[in-house]
C-alpha cells in the first residue's frame, strides 16, 4: 500500500520525489520507482547530496548485478543515459549497468546510435556506449535492425576517441555485401593519416576476407589481437549476466540447444561460458518453422540454422545454410562442425579464426588473477572437440599455443595444453624444437615424475598423430601447392582443391617431414634416457617410454611410414635388468615387432636403392638389434651373459671384477628363473609343480622343465618373454620354434 506523500521543500522533489522518500521508509523502493525517477522530467539532477539520485542509481546497478534488467528498462535507460540529461558521472554508471535479464532488444542499439548522431553525448558516453554494444553483442534478440545501421556506424571513424571501438563494433557487423571500394578507401586513407592502427588493420582484414581483390594491402597474420579489452570488471559482469540468463532456462530442450549439443543434465554445460548462442542474422528465433524457409520478399533462399531438424535436413540444404553471426558458435554445434567443413568461403574459417585467437589472448595470455578461470578451460575443451572432430589443429591454436609455452608454469591447464600440442602440425624438427619442445625440455627435468610421464606420453601421441594424419597430409598439400603454381587452373580451382587436404587454406613447406619423425623419436629417446636415470627407474615413467617405443617399433606394418628407430642402449638395458616382470615383458615383445619391422621394409625395397638416411638407419639398426638380441638371448635363456666369448657393450666386464661380486653361477643371474623381476613367477610356479614341504628353489627348473615354466609365464600374461624365446631361440620341441634373426 502506498503511503501519504510528503511536501519537500523544493520544487524539483515535489511529487517523484516524495514518493522515492515514502517508498524507501518502507522498504518497498523497486526497479520500477528508480526508472521512473530517471525518466521523470522533475527529478532533481543534481549529484552532490542527492539522496534520491544515489538511491536511484544504487537500485539501478543492485538489480543490474543481482538479476538483470528487462528490454523495457534497458530501453527507457539507454534514453536517459545518452540524452545527457544526468552528469556523465551518473550516465556511465547506467550504461555499465544495462546488463539484460534475457535478452536486448536491438532497437536500445538502434536509440544509442540515434542518440550518437545528434552529438548530445560526450565522447566519453558515446565510447562506452559503443563498448556496451560489443560486450553484449551476443545477447542481442536480432541483428538485421542493428546491421542496417552499418553505414551510420561506419561514418564514426573519424572520430579518433571513438575509431577503436567502431572498428570493433563493424568487425562483428561486417557481412560480404558490406565491403565496398569507398570504405577501403576511408579506411586507408584514415591508416595513412593516424598510422598502422591494430584495430584498423582488424577491420582491413575482415574486408579483404570477403573481397581481397578489393584490399591490396599485405594484412599480418591472424595471430595479431586487434582488439584488447579495456575494462575486464565490466566484462565479467556481462559474463555472469549470460551465464545467469542461461541457467535460469530451466524448460524443455528446444531444437536449436538440441543441434548446440547442449546436455543439460550436466551442469557444466549450463553456462554460457565464452561460447555464444546461435542466432539468426535473417529472422528472430522461430523454432517452428521447417528447413524450407525463404527470408520473404528476397531473391535468393537462406536457410537459418534453427530449421534444421535433422542430419539429412543439413545435408539437403547445405549450399543454401545461412550461418550464424556468432561463428564461434560452431565449437559447440555438431552440425556447425561438418557445415563449416563443407564451406567453400576461406572467410567462414578466417573469422572463426580471428575470434578463437582473440579469446586466447584475453582468456589465458591477458588474465591476470590468481584463481582459475573457468572460462578459458571452456574454451580449450571446445578448442580441443573441435580439433578431435577436423582431425587437424586450427593455425591460430598453435600460434597461441607458441607464446603461452614460453610463459606456462606446466600446471594451468596442464591436460588442455598437452592435448592440444598433440595436434600440433608437422615442421622441420628445428622449428619444432623452437616452438614446442624447448619450452617442454625446461619443465621436464625440473618437474615431478608424474610431469615427466605426462610429456613422454604428449610426444607419444605427437608422433602418432604425425604418422597418422600429418605425414599424408604434408605430401598431399605440397602436390596440391605444386600443381596450384604450375598449372592454369582457375583461383576458385585451385582453392577448391586446396581444401579438400585441409580445412585451413595453410602454406606448408617443403621439406623432409620423414626427418621430423627421426629427430623426434631419437629426442624422445634422449630425454627418456636421461628421466629414467633421474627418476631411478621408476616403473610408472618406464611403462610411458616402453608405449612410446612399441608405437615406433610398428610405424612401418601399422601406418606405412618407411622408417625404423631402434631404442639406445640406455633406454634398451635399463629396461632389460628392470626389476619389474611386466617391463622385461614389453621390452621383449618390441624387439619383437623390430624384427617383423626391418623384415617388411627388406622387402618393400632394397637397400641400395633407398635413400642415404632409409640406408644408414636400416644398417645401424640392424646391427644394434642383432646386438640386443644376442643380450636378451644369453642372459634369459642361454645362460652366457658374462661368458668372454660372447661379449658385447653391456656384458662386457672383466672377469676380475666378476669375482669379487661373490655372485655363484653369475651367467645365470639374468635368466627366465633368476631374473630379479621373474623370482616371483619361478617361485610360485616352484610351489604349483612340486610337493607339498618340499623347499624350492628356482634352480630346480631345468633345461627339460622350461617348456613347462614358459606356459605358465604365458598364463600370466607375460606373453612379451614367451613370443621372444619362440622368436629367436632355436628349440627342437617342435617345427614351429625355429631359429630366427633379425639379418
Amino acid at each position: 500500500m502506498a503511503t501519504p506523500v510528503t511536501k519537500h521543500k523544493s520544487p524539483s522533489r515535489q511529487s517523484t520525489g516524495g514518493k522515492d522518500k515514502s517508498a524507501e521508509n518502507s522498504g518497498s523502493y523497486s526497479i520500477r520507482d528508480a526508472t521512473r525517477f530517471f525518466t521523470s522530467e522533475s527529478s532533481n539532477r543534481k549529484v552532490r547530496g542527492n539522496t534520491f539520485l544515489t538511491l536511484a542509481i544504487q537500485m539501478v546497478e543492485t538489480t543490474a548485478k543481482k538479476e538483470g534488467l528487462s528490454p523495457e528498462v534497458i530501453g527507457q535507460l539507454v534514453d536517459v543515459a545518452a540524452s545527457a540529461k544526468f552528469p556523465d558521472s551518473i550516465s556511465s554508471r547506467l550504461v555499465k549497468s544495462l546488463l539484460p535479464s534475457d535478452k536486448i532488444p536491438q532497437d536500445a542499439m538502434v536509440k544509442a546510435i540515434s542518440w550518437m548522431c545528434t552529438n548530445r553525448p560526450s565522447n566519453e558516453i558515446q565510447s562506452l556506449l559503443l563498448r556496451w554494444m560489443i560486450l553484449t553483442y551476443d545477447l542481442l534478440d536480432g541483428l538485421d535492425n542493428l546491421h542496417a545501421l552499418y553505414g551510420v556506424v561506419f561514418h564514426f571513424i573519424e572520430n579518433d576517441a571513438l575509431c577503436p571501438h567502431v572498428c570493433h563494433l563493424l568487425y562483428l557487423l561486417t557481412r560480404k555485401e558490406d565491403v565496398l571500394v569507398f570504405r577501403v578507401q576511408r579506411l586507408l586513407s584514415l591508416q595513412k593519416r593516424v598510422g598502422i592502427q591494430p584495430y584498423i588493420t582488424g577491420l582491413l582484414s575482415v574486408y579483404k576476407m570477403y573481397r581481397p581483390h578489393l584490399v591490396s594491402l599485405v594484412t599480418p597474420p591472424t595471430q595479431r589481437v586487434f582488439f584488447r579489452q579495456t575494462d575486464r570488471i565490466w566484462s565479467g559482469e556481462v559474463h555472469k549476466a549470460k551465464e545467469r540468463i542461461q541457467q535460469r532456462t530451466n524448460g524443455p530442450e528446444s531444437a536449436v540447444e538440441r543441434l548446440q549439443g547442449v546436455d543439460r543434465l550436466k551442469a557444466k554445460r549450463k553456462k554460457l561460458d565464452v561460447i555464444p548462442s546461435v542466432t539468426s542474422s535473417i529472422l528472430s528465433l522461430d523454432v517452428s518453422g521447417d528447413a524450407g524457409y525463404q527470408l520473404p520478399g528476397s531473391h535468393y533462399s537462406k536457410i537459418p540454422l534453427q530449421h534444421i531438424k535433422s542430419f539429412d535436413d543439413l545435408l539437403k540444404n547445405m549450399d543454401r545454410l545461412e550461418l550464424p553471426g556468432q561463428i564461434a558458435a560452431v565449437l559447440d554445434s555438431p552440425y556447425l562442425q561438418h557445415a563449416i567443413c563443407c564451406h567453400t568461403e576461406q572467410h567462414v574459417v578466417q573469422r572463426l579464426s580471428f575470434w578463437l585467437y582473440q579469446m586466447l589472448h584475453e582468456e589465458l595470455l591477458d588474465y591476470s588473477s590468481e584463481v582459475p578461470n573457468s572460462r578459458a578451460e571452456r574454451l580449450l575443451q571446445m578448442l580441443i572437440s573441435f580439433t578431435d572432430f577436423l582431425h587437424e589443429d586450427v593455425p591460430v591454436s598453435e600460434n597461441f599455443l607458441v607464446k603461452y609455452l614460453h610463459t606456462w608454469n606446466g600446471s594451468d591447464y596442464r591436460p588442455y595444453i598437452l592435448k592440444l600440442i598433440t595436434r600440433f602440425r608437422i615442421y622441420p624438427f628445428q622449428k619444432l624444437n623452437d616452438l614446442v619442445l624447448e619450452p617442454l625440455r625446461s619443465l621436464f627435468f625440473c618437474s615431478s615424475v608424474f610431469f615427466k610421464c605426462q610429456v613422454i606420453f604428449t610426444l607419444t601421441e605427437l608422433l602418432r598423430n604425425y604418422v597418422a594424419i600429418e605425414l599424408p597430409r604434408h605430401a598431399d598439400t605440397v602436390c596440391m601447392q605444386a600443381v596450384k603454381e604450375a598449372s592454369a587452373l582457375q583461383a576458385g580451382d585451385a582453392q577448391l582443391s586446396q581444401n579438400q587436404v585441409s580445412v585451413f587454406d595453410v602454406h606448408v613447406g617443403n621439406f623432409q617431414a620423414l626427418h621430423t619423425i627421426q629427430e623426434l623419436t631419437e629426442y624422445v629417446d634422449r630425454i627418456s634416457t636421461m628421466a629414467l636415470l633421474i627418476e631411478k627407474d621408476h616403473v610408472l615413467l618406464m611403462h610411458y617410454v616402453l608405449e612410446f617405443f612399441e608405437l615406433v617399433s610398428c610405424l612401418h606394418l601399422r601406418y606405412g611410414v618407411p622408417f625404423v628407430y631402434v631404442p639406445s642402449s640406455g633406454c634398451f638395458y635399463r629396461a632389460l635388468f628392470a626389476s619389474n616382470a611386466m617391463v622385461c615383458s614389453r621390452v621383449c615383445k618390441i624387439i619383437c615387432n623390430y624384427k617383423d619391422e626391418f623384415q617388411a621394409l627388406k622387402k618393400m625395397v632394397s637397400i641400395e636403392d633407398s635413400d642415404s638416411l632409409f640406408t644408414n638407419n636400416m644398417r645401424d639398426g640392424i646391427q644394434l638389434l642383432n646386438q640386443y638380441i644376442l643380450d636378451l638371448s644369453n642372459a634369459l635363456w642361454r645362460n652366457k651373459a658374462f661368458l668372454t666369448t660372447n661379449k658385447t657393450k653391456v656384458f662386457d666386464i672383466p672377469v676380475a671384477s666378476l669375482q669379487t661380486t661373490g655372485v655363484k653361477h653369475i651367467n645365470e643371474a639374468f635368466s627366465i628363473h633368476l631374473h630379479m623381476a621373474m623370482l616371483p613367477f619361478a617361485n610360485s610356479f616352484l610351489e604349483q609343480t612340486q610337493p607339498v614341504g618340499k623347499k624350492v628353489h628356482p634352480s630346480l627348473i631345468r633345461s627339460s622343465e622350461r617348456d613347462t615354466y614358459l606356459d605358465f609365464l604365458k598364463k600370466e600374461r607375460l606373453d612379451g618373454v614367451v613370443a621372444f624365446i619362440n622368436t629367436f631361440i632355436k628349440r627342437n620341441q617342435t617345427a614351429q620354434h625355429k631359429h630366427q634373426t633379425a639379418s
